[in-house]
């Protein structure tokens, strides 16, 4: 029927709009891409300015992406000449994207640095902002400016996925270009979810880096920069230690880092820095809310059990004592706790007589 010619019309028309947006787009793209390398990353007045180290952490692989970028849109092109009508996009990103994983995921991993040199260029080198603002102005630029098109590469990787997107949906269902197009989808999605991990990574590893830089050890040194090393919590606690010893405190600040593998317990310096006084696999951690009471006001307290000692910890709220029970709370391998599993309970019950209300643990 003529309803039936219209809607299929429609739902043809409506594919062949969003294929072409594929190629408009990526055109569009292409010019933008153009404009920051030629009017900045090429700019004799930036490359007298900056060090090796700065233009590469600013410009990582611009060139790559403009190379890579013309590459595919000349391919659409020639699909698009090739028939109008009926030319297809998911094919030639497919051909693609192995090109697009190897510039792409390295370029916004380093966006982190890039923007880090970036602020720090702009607000410590007066000859870098004015040059900036200089090209700026060129009128090719539109009034944008150049952070903008800095982060081009990340606008477009997302967008052409939901581009893709689009077309999956608007597809017949069951066909050799549905397939194309699902398969197409799927590379983009797990490009960008490589990118994601590997920011990810940069990122833990540049906080090790920066800790590493600020704890020192009483206790055996432990190299604490490891690519598979991520952290899960961090913050101070308060240890309640056995102040029925002379010249001990009653209690003391000590701050805990809990990587996904191993855990710090630290003192807390002037200047940010950490003395680590211990720290143990996770594997060989236990931990439980303290199940007997005794008379005083002591609130949010746990137990942590290390293979040696047993720490008694406050937190500052119940939430927070619940917070690192659960972060502490795995499963582990059968550890004997025997030799320590008892020393806070019986110095505290044993110190209870003695001062009355002074602990106080609730379930």
């Amino acid at each position: 029927s003529n309803e039936m010619k219209h809607t299929f019309l429609k739902k043809c028309l409506c594919l062949f709009q969003v294929r072409f947006e594929v190629v408009t787009s990526e055109a569009s793209y292409c010019r933008s891409l153009d404009i920051v390398v030629e009017n900045f990353v090429m700019a004799k007045q930036l490359n007298v300015i900056l060090s090796s180290q700065d233009k590469n952490w600013l410009f990582s692989r611009l060139n790559d992406v403009r190379a890579i970028s013309h590459s595919f849109l000349s391919h659409l092109e020639q699909a698009v000449e090739k028939d109008i009508m009926r030319f297809t996009v998911c094919d030639t990103i497919i051909k693609h994207c192995p090109r697009f994983r190897n510039v792409y995921v390295p370029y916004l991993t380093n966006q982190s640095y890039q923007d880090k040199t970036y602020q720090r260029l702009m607000e410590e080198s007066h000859e870098f902002r004015r040059v900036v603002e200089k090209l700026e102005r060129n009128p090719v630029c539109q009034r944008l400016p150049l952070r903008s098109f800095l982060i081009l590469p990340f606008q477009r990787i997302t967008r052409l996925k939901l581009l893709v997107q689009n077309i999956v949906k608007r597809t017949a269902p069951k066909t050799k270009d549905e397939a194309q197009a699902i398969k197409a989808m799927k590379l983009l999605e797990k490009m960008i979810q490589d990118s994601n991990e590997s920011i990810s990574q940069m990122k833990n590893i540049e906080s090790l880096v920066t800790l590493n830089a600020k704890v020192d050890f009483e206790c055996r040194t432990l190299p604490l920069i490891s690519q598979s090393r991520r952290l899960v919590r961090e913050g101070p606690v308060t240890e309640l230690r056995d102040f029925s010893l002379k010249d001990r405190e009653e209690e003391r600040n000590v701050y805990m880092h809990l990587f996904n593998d191993y855990l710090l317990v630290s003192l807390r310096k002037e200047g940010g820095r950490f003395t680590v006084i211990d720290h143990a696999p996770v594997s060989e951690l236990r931990v439980e809310n303290c199940r007997f009471k005794l008379h005083s006001l002591q609130k949010n307290l746990f137990h942590l059990h290390m293979p040696q000692k047993a720490l008694l910890l406050r937190t500052d709220t119940q939430a927070n004592k619940l917070r690192w029970i659960s972060a502490l709370s795995r499963p582990y391998p059968e550890i004997d706790f025997s030799a320590v599993q008892g020393m806070c309970t019986s110095c505290f019950k044993r110190n209870c007589r003695v001062k009355v209300n002074s602990l106080m643990l609730i379930i």
